[in-house]
This record gives structure tokens, C-alpha cells and sequence, in this order.
């Protein structure tokens, strides 16, 4: 029988989801499309994901690889007990970063820099 784990997840304007249940054997993009159909509905819209893909998680300092498990991760959870609780951070994409840029003219193409290519984008806040 697969193992559960209790996820609690921390946004700074969503506030704390959960904690959710999931089975050890649940991947990762799995567990970001729950988290979206817990998501606040009052929270900030420009901070609201959209998508699985619009969020990164944060476990023991480092991001998660959404393809994989749970168990995957297990020894970067610490000691798992019956009631214990693992907190994960999460990044939301600022909706600025994932705006698709327009295509350029065939007349004048503009110069971009290799940052706006990519779709970085930087606040300072």
C-alpha cells in the first residue's frame, strides 16, 4: 500500500493551502493542478496562476522537477511521521513574464535583447 504524504503549501498573497493528501506515487504537475483547484478565489488576480505550468514549487531550498514523485523527493522531506506536514513554497509566474511577444514586421523586425527573447522580465519591488 502506497505511503500518504500531508502537503501544505505557502504563497505570500494566497496565504497557506492545505494541508492535501497525496499518495507518495502522485507526480509533481499532478500535485500543481490540485493546488490550483484549491487556490483562493479572492486572492490577487495578477497572481493567481492560470496553469500547472505558471507555478514552481520549493522544497528544502530547491525547485521541484514537476515529472517527478513524491517519492522521489521523500529524503529532502525529512523524517515522515503519520501527522507530519511538509511545507512547500510556491512561485507564481508574474503574468508580465508570460505574455507571448507579437511577431514582427517583415519591413523592420526590432532588435531585441537576448532577455526579452527569452521572456525575462525583472520587478523591483
Amino acid at each position: 500500500m502506497a505511503e500518504e504524504i500531508l502537503l501544505k503549501f505557502r504563497h505570500e498573497s494566497a496565504g497557506d493551502i492545505g494541508p492535501i493528501s497525496f499518495p507518495e506515487s502522485t507526480t509533481f504537475t499532478q500535485v500543481k493542478e490540485r493546488l490550483l483547484s484549491e487556490w483562493p478565489k479572492g486572492s490577487n488576480a495578477n497572481e493567481a496562476p492560470s496553469q500547472g505550468t505558471d507555478v514552481k514549487l520549493i522544497l528544502s531550498g530547491k525547485f521541484i522537477e514537476s515529472a517527478k514523485t513524491l517519492k522521489d523527493y521523500k529524503k529532502d522531506m525529512g523524517e515522515l511521521k503519520a501527522d507530519t506536514v511538509v511545507t512547500l513554497l510556491v512561485f507564481v509566474r508574474p503574468q508580465a513574464a508570460v505574455k507571448k511577444p507579437s511577431a514582427p514586421s517583415a519591413k523592420s523586425a526590432p532588435k531585441t535583447t537576448e532577455e526579452e527573447a527569452k521572456g525575462c522580465s525583472c520587478s523591483i519591488s
